[in-house]
């Protein structure tokens, strides 16, 4: 995506034109007019707020712009000038108007994707075993072209990063990894070897995609079942301390 060049002075009539505010915020300084002075204030910062994310220049930030003018235009009416809530609302919509007419042409463009999560780091042994076999079975599956493998791997890559992370729980799927995976890299070199798919095929990787997506879901279901214990204790030995 082509980057736009944002105006370095971009957003900087916004708080110019709260200059008006601040002889007002001094004098309700001085005279502790808190309500008033409280009215100043915010009617000062959401101007400088709404420039800050105006030069961010990202799309919908002249929305949120105008609607930070509009909150300060009827917070310095309403609060600071003691108006009622009809010439607050007025006057905050003429502001969130004209903020909208002033920056909604400028450009905008969309934010930043998140990078990805770096993928958990592999303990030594068993699962840095069984994700060199997992490479090698998509690296085989692609040289293949052959679709049918990747949604297998996809899931089991996904329990052994979940294994990755709470290696404690390795125990549990031991036996998922030396039978499925197993029987998936047996599968992927008879393929190499040129074998036909046989019509029961596609099934029985339906069912081993099945296996891993069930034991992920039992994996989770244990986590949240042993954070409910550690809840329910805490909770108990906060009681007994007198805290609850």
């Amino acid at each position: 995506m082509r980057q736009v060049q944002l105006p370095a002075l971009r957003g900087l009539m916004l708080p110019l034109a709260t200059l008006p505010l601040i002889p007002a915020t001094l004098v309700n300084l001085f005279s502790l007019q808190d309500r008033a002075l409280l009215g100043c204030l915010i009617g000062l910062g959401l101007p400088w707020l709404a420039a800050r994310i105006l030069r961010r220049g990202r799309k919908g930030d002249s929305q949120k712009a105008a609607i930070l003018m509009g909150g300060a235009a009827a917070a310095a009416t309403a609060l600071g000038a003691g108006a009622g809530p009809i010439a607050a609302v007025l006057l905050g919509a003429g502001a969130w108007g004209g903020a909208r007419l002033l920056y909604d042409w400028l450009p905008e463009v969309e934010p930043p994707k998140p990078p990805p999560p770096p993928r958990a780091p592999m303990p030594e042994g068993v699962l840095a075993e069984a994700r060199a076999r997992l490479d090698r079975i998509e690296a085989s599956a692609a040289a293949r072209q052959d679709p049918a493998i990747a949604p297998v791997a996809e899931r089991i890559g996904a329990v052994l990063d979940d294994l990755a992370e709470r290696p404690d729980r390795l125990p549990q799927a031991r036996r998922f990894l030396a039978v499925h995976l197993d029987g998936l890299d047996r599968i992927s070199q008879r393929l190499d070897s040129g074998a036909l798919p046989p019509p029961t095929l596609k099934p029985l990787l339906d069912d081993l995609a099945t296996a891993a997506e069930e034991l992920r879901t039992k994996l989770r279901d244990e986590e949240t079942a042993a954070l409910d214990i550690q809840v329910k204790v805490l909770s108990d030995r906060l009681r007994q301390e007198g805290y609850g």
